[in-house]
């Protein structure tokens, strides 16, 4: 097979695209083949170093894919061949990763496509609505009614938590620098209010003079001392772009219960990963699916070069605001044309 894999850290340089052997599933695994794999930020910090995972060298890049079983290992009687797949966990904790004509992965971590979904769309909106429902839900615990401010809200994240803190029945406030996102995040169900992340807190507390309830940051440059000062009783700060410190009063913490807490879908372990994937397929079933916008389609010969362009910076924008996203599928050119795939 051929699969777009790296054999040690280091700059995008070190992925090449080549011949590795086909792997054979194991007890409890499946083989897929991948129609469709995301290319998310975390890809480039595991392949550079910069993110400490164990890696069983050599190891194809990237986590989200969605595909077609090819073959299943022992014990596996749930699935057969030619069932669509998704997993947004491979690549990572000594796991195969995605980029791969063929790719094991264990059978708890693999989930059904959901009706009529689209690879790739389904695939871009993955990593991003899986850590907005985890985000939101194991660790925010956001409930109907509460006011929920979401920071970056036309990124791929941002937009994620915007859909599914409205579906949540959430008051949601998004702050954006980019005005032309207004309109959709608006259609959403989203208050918008135009600010620098930085401003972000202050700004969005002359709209909720009462408080905060959730203040989540996708931007990692959000002050997050201001938003704990804004927050209602009980409220939380849920770190998840943690580029920044912050010196936040002890006592104000403790005497009004707030919650300042970090998070990383990563350490998420299967049985949760399971709990936020079926939540994310109820959205799909329901007919209002956490979406992301897909930027630009590339074939998987090209892993290293949407590497490049994410860690410059170089993303895809939708002339709305939103950023787009990177989708990598077999057979596409280079030019980033899309394949049609089934």
């Amino acid at each position: 097979m051929h699969a777009a894999s790296f054999s040690r850290t280091g700059d995008p340089s070190v992925i090449e695209w080549g011949e590795l052997p086909d792997p054979v599933p194991g007890p409890g695994q499946v083989r897929v083949r991948p129609q469709a794999v995301a290319v998310d930020a975390v890809d480039t910090l595991v392949r550079s170093g910069r993110w400490s995972t164990p890696l069983a060298f050599p190891v194809a890049v990237g986590r989200d894919l969605v595909g077609v079983v090819d073959a299943v290992g022992a014990g596996v009687g749930d699935l057969s061949p030619g069932d669509r797949v998704w997993t947004s966990s491979a690549g990572y904790a000594g796991r195969p990763g995605a980029t791969a004509e063929l790719v094991v992965v264990d059978r708890d971590r693999l989930y059904d496509v959901p009706d009529a979904a689209d690879p790739v769309a389904l695939v871009a909106s993955l990593h991003p609505a899986t850590t907005a429902v985890a985000a939101l839900h194991l660790r925010a615990g956001v409930r109907p009614g509460e006011t929920l401010v979401v920071v970056g809200a036309n990124g791929a994240v941002g937009a994620a938590l915007v859909q599914e803190g409205v579906a949540s029945g959430a008051d949601v406030v998004a702050v954006v620098r980019d005005p032309r996102s207004a309109v959709v995040l608006s259609a959403w169900g989203a208050e918008v209010v135009v600010a620098d992340a930085g401003a972000a807190a202050d700004a969005v507390a002359e709209h909720r003079p009462h408080g905060i309830h959730v203040f989540v940051d996708t931007t990692g440059r959000a002050d997050t001392a201001a938003a704990v000062r804004h927050l209602a009783r009980r409220g939380r700060v849920i770190v998840l772009a943690g580029r920044t410190s912050a010196e936040i009063d002890l006592w104000g913490l403790q005497v009004r219960e707030l919650r300042v807490e970090g998070f990383i879908l990563s350490a998420l372990d299967a049985s949760e990963l399971r709990g936020v994937a079926g939540r994310v397929n109820a959205r799909w079933a329901a007919g209002r699916p956490l979406t992301a916008h897909v930027g630009e389609v590339l074939g998987f010969a090209d892993a290293a070069d949407a590497h490049r362009r994410m860690e410059a910076g170089d993303l895809p924008r939708t002339d709305d605001g939103f950023v787009g996203r990177f989708v990598l599928v077999p057979g596409a050119t280079s030019s980033g044309a899309p394949r049609t795939t089934r």
